[in-house]
């Protein structure tokens, strides 16, 4: 940490404090401690723990989106890229099973109706959905893409809170493996599509002749 400047400490600390300990429960003397910063710094960067909390927000959900532009660019497969995202949050089962999805537990403790933390928050979840649900419109699910993109988040941090409940890191890897088998049972439409339009034509030429 000793590497990054003194906001960056800052902002890195706020995150682990609050996925570790909660928002309520952490307060500013706790992250300027974390960080090795005095006190009295953290206001030059920080006026609340309210701000702090948005900018280590915005940095995990621009995590998050640099993560998504890397799927796309380095994977043809829209399925492929789907359970790849899956498969990530399987490396992380023991780090959420111990303290909860980072994103999730902001949304716990706040109003997303009036705080701007909280909707910053389900926005990381939101832009998740979007782009899921982007994958399964390539996949030719246009009809379904937005409720199969609900499904999986929805089964991500389920399995998240039942982990955390249970104390069972089994929990979420079960999870990522029946999202992945539902995954790969999903036809692609498009290719389908493609298929039945080539047998078609061929089967015009052959009535042609």
């Amino acid at each position: 940490m000793s590497a990054l400047n003194k906001r960056d400490r800052l902002v890195e600390s706020a995150a682990t404090l609050f996925h570790h300990n909660g928002m309520t429960a952490t307060s500013l003397a706790d992250i300027a401690k974390h960080a090795d910063i005095p006190i009295g710094n953290v206001y030059y960067y920080f006026k609340t723990k309210e701000e702090l909390a948005l900018a280590a927000i915005n940095k995990r959900k621009e995590q998050f989106s640099a993560a998504y532009t890397l799927l796309d660019d380095n994977i043809p497969d829209p399925r492929q890229r789907l359970i790849e995202a899956v498969n990530y949050f399987d490396k992380v089962r023991e780090e959420y099973t111990k303290y909860g999805c980072p994103i999730g537990k902001i949304i716990e403790d706040a109003d997303t109706e009036k705080d701007a933390v909280a909707q910053t928050a389900a926005q990381v979840l939101k832009d998740f959905v979007e782009w899921a649900e982007r994958q399964f419109r390539m996949l030719g699910h246009a009809d379904d893409a937005h409720s199969y993109a609900i499904t999986l988040m929805s089964g991500i941090q389920g399995a998240s809170v039942m982990a955390k409940a249970l104390r069972d890191e089994k929990v979420i890897a079960a999870e990522m493996q029946r999202l992945n088998v539902w995954l790969e049972s999903l036809p692609n439409k498009r290719i389908q599509l493609g298929k039945v339009g080539m047998r078609m034509a061929g089967d015009g030429a052959a009535t042609a002749a």
